[in-house]
């Protein structure tokens, strides 16, 4: 991979990361467009992850901070955890991700063979993409919300999470819109959705670095691998703070055109 492949597959990691387009699915039609083989190991995959992991902490760290705090109290006052659930709205919050990574973790454990093989075909990351635009599209039309996340509500958005491990489907955009669908306020079914996902990326950027290579870097590679961290990190903060601004204006049906575009044109010449 050269130097300018690593800086434009790490901007698209960093733009769709967060942005509800499917990060997974336009780095698949990304490396067949641009003639970029998938590596022969996963590292630059795992160190872009990793640049859009560092800018969640970054961008909600206030509110991880905050959450862990909480977390662990009531976790060190095991007798008091239900006084604790009902009276601390950050341990609450904490409770419901917790909830809301189920899913997710149950799926990519038990078929991640069978998930990554979807990664072959651009034709079906095209179709999800179509997919993932008309559910966003539907935003639009959502009414004022009015429910606060509860087990069940979390679960839902947990299961649209787990859905989303499919390329093409927009992690952000379907737990972000089930959210909404379900009467959150949308700020908040975002800080959910971002914050909810990072002891998943961890755990899979861990599992992903197990199957690198031993084999040493080469120096173009280690310089390949350098700029893509750094690119996707800045990039990911920049693309998550305009979200939350696009989200305050109530503009998040937006994305679903742009989806829809790109999915229709990757069915017709990919």
């Amino acid at each position: 991979m050269s130097i300018i492949d690593a800086v434009l597959l790490a901007i698209v990691q960093g733009l769709t990361e967060f942005l509800p387009v499917s990060s997974s699915g336009h780095l698949v039609l990304g490396r067949k467009l641009l003639g970029v083989a998938n590596p022969g190991n996963v590292a630059f995959e795992v160190v872009v992850h990793f640049g859009t992991f560092l800018a969640v902490l970054l961008v909600f760290w206030s509110d991880i901070k905050s959450l862990l705090t909480s977390l662990l109290k009531g976790l060190s006052h095991p007798d008091q955890l239900k006084t604790i659930y009902h009276t601390d709205p950050q341990f609450h919050l904490a409770s419901m991700m917790i909830i809301g990574m189920i899913p997710a973790g149950i799926v990519g454990v038990l078929f991640q063979d069978q998930l990554e093989a979807l990664f072959a075909d651009p034709k079906l990351v095209a179709g999800m993409l179509v997919l993932t635009g008309v559910f966003l599209f539907f935003t639009k039309w959502v009414k004022a919300p009015h429910n606060e996340l509860n087990p069940g509500r979390s679960f839902l958005i947990g299961v649209a999470q787990a859905f989303a491990i499919i390329p093409g489907i927009s992690r952000s955009g379907s737990t972000i819109s089930t959210a909404m669908y379900l009467g959150i306020e949308r700020i908040q079914a975002a800080r959910f959705s971002f914050i909810m996902v990072l002891p998943l990326v961890f755990g899979a950027m861990l599992l992903q670095a197990f199957k690198m290579n031993d084999a040493g870097l080469t120096s173009l590679e280690f310089k390949s691998l350098a700029i893509g961290l750094i690119v996707s990190f800045l990039v990911g903060c920049a693309a998550l703070k305009w979200l939350m601004g696009i989200l305050e204006r109530g503009r998040f049906h937006w994305f679903g055109y742009y989806c829809l575009l790109v999915g229709i044109v990757g069915l017709i010449f990919v």
